[in-house]
């Protein structure tokens, strides 16, 4: 089959290698174009071309995959597939009408649930005991069109964003294999979905990142979970930013402490770190990194800080 793929992150990378180890390498691998990245801002390929020009594919770059120019060089490519995997940009109904057969996208959730740019996120913070991968026929719609394959898999309590999109990336890399398979052998699957139970999951809003004392133990520690390890949460504190790399409810323990406001140091230990009082309940920070400093566990910031039961963490407060 002539293909053409579409992606952009490091989540992307697993089924465009399984695609070459499959003998089917791309005619062309469209990604977004280069942005800065690392400490210096320098401008940086994205994971998929990076990964594409050390395999020698062709790549294009295009600020709109849409626009006339690119329409153009995709129907002198005359494909048969186009497959999108977290390319990061709408397709017009023009450019999906051009391949033969369609366009399939592999999309990190278990459609219809958590339609959207943020699927792996939204599954965690929902508190969701299972998610999984899919395979989709594209529609002008988000994330609407006829399902062909999907795969369900449990998540771990203590798998964070990062770790579960990696899982993902190889459980979607071996749903895209098995959907081409079925594909070349003129197995078309259209199944509908069902928009009753359609949720969605948009792109994480920068607010979304600032950890509050407000929050019950359940949603802190679900989003330390689901933002880390990008974009990260971290807790404002007056010198600085604390980023928070690992958080837990004190189950059992979340009774709170008579006269400690949310805020409050409600014990230390060595192996669960900093026991955090909010509005609802309590937290452990077991891993932390403070502002222009290593990750170290919550132990090891507390001795540093000489933080003590019943003290205050120095929260910077927020806006009247």
């Amino acid at each position: 089959m002539r293909l053409v793929y579409y992606g952009t992150p490091e989540i992307a990378v697993p089924p465009l290698a399984r695609l070459l180890s499959d003998r089917r390498a791309p005619l062309l691998v469209v990604t977004r174009p280069d942005r800065p990245r690392g400490r210096g801002q320098k401008l940086g390929p994205s994971p998929v071309r990076a990964f594409a020009d050390r395999h020698g594919l062709p790549v294009a770059t295009p600020a709109r995959a849409s626009a006339p120019e690119e329409l153009a060089r995709l129907r002198a490519l005359e494909p048969d597939l186009l497959l999108l995997v977290a390319y990061g940009q709408i397709l017009s109904g023009g450019l999906l009408s051009i391949p033969r057969i369609g366009a399939l996208n592999l999309h990190f959730s278990l459609l219809p649930r958590h339609r959207g740019a943020s699927p792996v996120q939204a599954a965690i913070l929902a508190g969701d005991e299972e998610t999984g991968v899919t395979t989709m026929w594209m529609t002008e719609g988000l994330d609407e069109g006829p399902v062909f394959l999907s795969e369900a898999t449990p998540i771990a309590p203590d798998e964070d964003g990062g770790s579960l999109a990696a899982r993902l990336s190889e459980m979607g890399a071996e749903l895209l294999s098995r959907t081409l398979d079925r594909v070349e052998r003129g197995e078309i699957v259209r199944t509908a979905q069902d928009a009753a139970r359609a949720t969605y999951a948009p792109k994480l809003p920068p607010e979304i990142s600032e950890l509050g004392v407000e929050l019950d133990s359940d949603t802190f520690a679900r989003r330390v979970r689901a933002l880390t390890p990008a974009p990260g949460a971290h807790l404002q504190l007056e010198e600085g930013r604390l980023q928070v790399l690992a958080a837990e409810p004190a189950a059992g323990e979340d009774r709170a402490d008579a006269g400690l406001a949310a805020g409050s140091v409600l014990g230390l230990d060595r192996s669960r770190g900093i026991r955090l009082q909010l509005a609802r309940g309590s937290v452990w920070l077991r891993r932390v990194r403070p502002s222009g400093r290593k990750e170290m566990p919550g132990w090891d910031y507390a001795n540093g800080t000489r933080l003590s039961t019943g003290a205050r963490l120095p929260l910077r407060p927020g806006p009247a």
